[in-house]
Formats: C-alpha cells, structure tokens, sequence
C-alpha cells in the first residue's frame, strides 16, 4: 500500500497484512450484467507497476446463462497526452454456467514511466459494456516541468512577515451547544491578513490527560465543522477565508473563489488563505493549556484541504506529520495540457481559462502560470520535513494522477509513503484504516 510497502512488523504486522488482503479483494473490479459477471483486477494491488512488474490486469468472465456465448474483447491503452500506446482485440467464449480467464499484458516499448488509462469494450450476443481503469508506471520517476521561481522563498517571507506584524487576537469560546458528553467543543477565532476574521472549531476529550492533535483544512468552500465523535485525539478544524463561518469578508461562489484578483500574486485570494492556515497552527502551539500534546501534531486535508496542508508543512517544521489527500492545483501546465484533450474542460481549469478569456483581466496563459507558481503546491514540497502520507486516486478528472505526482515526487524526505485508491470518486475503505495506522504509528 505504499510507494514500497515496509515489512508487516513496522505497521502492526497481522492487522496490516488484512488491510492488503482486503485491498486485493477490493481492488478490482467485479459487475454482472445481462447473464454475463465478470472480474477485472490488476496484477499489482493499487495497480501501481514498478520496476520488472509485468503489467496487465487478470480478466475472469462468467456465463451466467444456459446459452454458449461468444465475443469479442477490445483492449485499448492511452497516455496522459491522450495518445493510444495499446490496442487488441481478442475473441472469447463461455459455454453455459461456464467461465473464461486470460491474463492481459500491457506493457511494450511505448510503456513509460507515467500514469494510463485502460478501456475495455466488451461485446457478447446483445451485451455491450466500455469499462475503464487507470494505472501507474514507475509513478517515482515521472518526469514533471517544475518552475519555481528564483524568489519564490523570498515571496513567502514577505507574506509571512506581513503575517506576523497583525495581531492575532485568539479567541476561544466553549459551546455548549456543539459539546457532548465525550467532548469540549471550542469556537476558535483569529484575526489574519487584511485583518479578516478567521474562525475555526477544536474538540477536545473530555477524559484526563493531553491529547494528539489533527488539525485538519477544508476542501474547495467546505463547511468545516466540529468534530464531536473523535475521543482519542484532539481535532482542530478551520474554515479559511471564504469558507463556513470566516466568510465575513470574501463570500465568493465555485466558479469565482479561486479566481479573486488571480493577475495580481500580491493580492491574490490564495496568498491570504495560505497564510490563514498557517496561523490556525499558530494557534495550537499557543494554547498547549487546553489538554494539546504539542508533540503530537498533524496536518491533514483533501483536495483543496491537502494543497493547505502541503503548505502549512512548507513553512512551519513543527507538526509531525502530514497528510495530503487528493490534492488539486498540482503541476498547472500539465493540468491546463490535459484538459485539452478532454470533452468537457474541468474544474479548476475551467474557471482559470473563463478568467483568461475576459479581457479585462488582462491576463494570458503564460502569465497565469508565471503567477501560479508561487502558489503551486509542487514548489512547497521540497521543504516539508515531517512525514507525509499521499492519497490520491487512478480516475481523478480535477487532478488526473500524472499532475498530483509532481507533488509527491518533490517530497525530499525518505519517510513518505503513497496510497493509489482504484474507486472511481474517492478513496477506497482501505485508505482510510490504513490512514488511522499511519497516524497511530508516528504518534
């Protein structure tokens, strides 16, 4: 389950041992339809392919009807630029209540180090079904144009400087009203950039003793609220800018939130939500009196929320661990390259290439990215020095997994660790058990 699975006895040998079980069985995919079943499944859990691995998924089909069947079963592979690297067509048949099994290898000399994507049409007497699969190459070794600029730490100085002369103002207010028998839960509110409110919840066991932090960051305009159900760890969750209840003075919708002031990288929207995350971490390691094990600490988040928690470990060494889950706006040339080969342009492209077209922003592509790369998370990776978790998933349209590895393959340190979920819309059950051992591992 990670990059290069460490021995059983480093993550609680036998229960990890169930958890790549499971991900084997899971990792597939299985469907029946009109008398025909079948089973699809990587050689490779995760189908994730390195080194000598032979590449290909095992095929198992069963005839659920008392008819013979006959068919025909399309292969075909295609790169991240879009282009076929792979086709075969193959015929198959099943007698009745019978099954048919071939393994289909992938690999040939247009295979390289990259993400893919498999589709399998597959025609039977008056069944036809397209699926698709993605899978990785050697995701360590993908190459990416990483462009950072030369003051670039300078930049984030500056921000953080500026950061630093506003006075916070913590502020925090139990609620009775969100508390439970089990938790403390605290309305938290600070002052950040140009003075905005920001605001945020943390929940604290109720039982004796200091507790492990998860300090957790919101999604594209997610509503983050408390979290009263945890009793094993502290739980601090903040609403940037924009977000839940820190709307005060940016109350902006989907297509325009990530686009405010997007010509300008003085006054752009993400510069202030940056720096709004890394003073909720300011607030933390304040306030150790409310039961917080501040040697304990770790920053999470997915999509949006895992390009925060990328950035806060940037700048600030003191959590132990980090964990990145589905980012977005990863290696933007390469996301804005492959949306042109897709049907419909998907977020965040879309709202990027809408700001360009209007000519009043008076701003070009190059010179979006020139501006983009002083928010990519790409360039905060190189200086993350905790330990990183990295989940991201094969079918990702808003960060297709040959952008989000740019992200991964900057991390610098050795103890970093990647789980590749097959599901179509997240990540799979697996990810999560295997998330709260990670956790309990390096707290």
């Amino acid at each position: 389950m990670n990059a290069k699975v460490p021995s059983y006895s480093t993550l609680s040998g036998r229960i990890l041992q169930c958890l790549i079980i499971l991900a084997c069985v899971f990792g597939g995919s299985t469907h029946a339809q009109k008398g025909i079943g079948f089973d699809i499944k990587p050689f490779r859990k995760e189908a994730i392919f390195r080194d000598d691995d032979k590449i290909g998924y095992n095929l198992r089909f069963r005839n659920n009807t008392k008819e013979k069947i006959r068919g025909t079963i399309k292969a075909k592979v295609m790169n991240y630029k879009g282009e076929e690297v792979f086709n075969q067509e193959m015929g198959f048949t099943m007698d009745a209540k019978k099954g048919y099994m071939k393994d289909l290898y992938l690999e040939n000399d247009k295979t390289k180090a990259g993400f893919y994507q498999l589709q399998l049409m597959v025609a039977a007497n008056n069944y036809v079904d397209t699926l698709n699969f993605g899978y990785g190459v050697d995701p360590e070794k993908v190459y990416s144009n990483v462009n950072r600029p030369a003051d670039f730490d300078q930049f984030w100085d500056d921000a953080r400087r500026e950061l630093v002369n506003i006075d916070p103002k913590f502020r925090v207010t139990r609620r009775g009203d969100q508390s439970t028998r089990d938790v403390d839960v605290f309305l938290v509110e600070f002052q950040s950039l140009e003075y905005q409110t920001i605001r945020g919840w943390l929940s604290v066991p109720k039982r004796k003793g200091k507790f492990a932090v998860i300090y957790e960051l919101p999604g594209y305009l997610q509503d983050m609220r408390p979290d009263s159900l945890r009793t094993d760890m502290a739980v601090f969750r903040v609403n940037v800018r924009g977000h839940g209840n820190s709307k005060d003075n940016t109350n902006a919708d989907f297509n325009t939130f990530n686009i405010i002031n997007l010509n300008d990288r003085n006054k752009y929207i993400y510069r202030a939500v940056y720096m709004d995350a890394l003073r909720g971490l300011d607030f933390l390691y304040r306030h150790d009196y409310l039961k917080l094990d501040l040697k304990k600490v770790i920053v999470k988040g997915e999509g949006q929320g895992g390009v925060l928690a990328a950035v806060v470990a940037s700048l600030d060494n003191r959590p132990q661990g980090c964990i990145i889950e589905r980012p977005v706006y990863t290696d933007m040339r390469t996301l804005f390259f492959m949306a042109g080969s897709q049907k419909v342009t998907p977020w965040p492209v879309a709202n990027f290439q809408a700001y360009i077209k209007n000519p009043r922003n008076r701003l070009n592509q190059d010179a979006l990215f020139k501006n983009w790369d002083f928010f990519d998370p790409v360039n905060f990776a190189p200086n993350i020095r905790c330990r990183v978790l990295f989940g991201h998933n094969q079918k990702n349209t808003m960060c297709p997994p040959q952008a989000a590895i740019a992200l991964y393959n900057q991390i610098r340190i050795d103890n970093r660790n990647i789980y590749m979920s097959l599901d179509d819309n997240g990540m799979d059950h697996v990810y999560y058990s295997y998330e709260s051992f990670w956790m309990k591992k390096i707290l």
